[in-house]
């Protein structure tokens, strides 16, 4: 009878041993690198041409020197299911370019696609190509309003 009692405890304590964390965890977490992805571009350009759009890599504010593999997805408007992939072509500085002519006017988004060991970044810049209809510069100035709110919404300080 004393067995029947004791046998859920020991399975009890035996299961919660084999679940408990890695010891080594922490500091698995605390040697993984911090990258550092900025996509470089002029706010705005005119159609039919191929502005220079660069990607740069850091970490702890120096350029990272380990090669990534680096391909940019461009696409227009709200057409992200019509994105081109590019593959970057490597500068010997390091920086990845993008070479891609921008067909016509409109509003444009470039994604780099970036991945280095195990990480896998992905941020997204917008960029206006030529004359904007009053509809894409009211959808952009919407589009900045709510981001405002968004950032100071964030950050409460008591």
């Amino acid at each position: 009878m004393r067995l029947f009692k004791i046998t859920p405890l020991l399975l009890t304590f035996f299961l919660l041993a084999a679940c408990s964390a890695d010891p080594e965890a922490a500091d698995h977490y605390a040697k993984r690198e911090e990258v550092n992805v900025i996509i470089e571009a002029p706010e705005s350009i005119e159609a039919d041409s191929a502005p220079k759009i660069d990607v740069k890599l850091s970490h702890d504010g120096k350029a990272l020197e380990q090669e990534a593999t680096v391909n940019f997805l461009v696409w227009k408007d709200e057409n992200k299911a019509d994105a081109e992939t590019i593959p970057a072509s490597l500068d010997t500085d390091g920086t990845y370019h993008l070479e891609y002519t921008f067909p016509s006017d409109g509003v444009y988004f470039v994604k780099a696609d970036v991945k280095v060991d195990n990480i896998h970044l992905m941020p997204t810049k917008q960029i206006r190509v030529g004359e904007l209809t009053q509809e894409e510069i009211e959808k952009i100035e919407q589009e900045q309003e709510q981001k405002k709110q968004d950032d100071s919404g964030s950050h409460h300080h008591h």
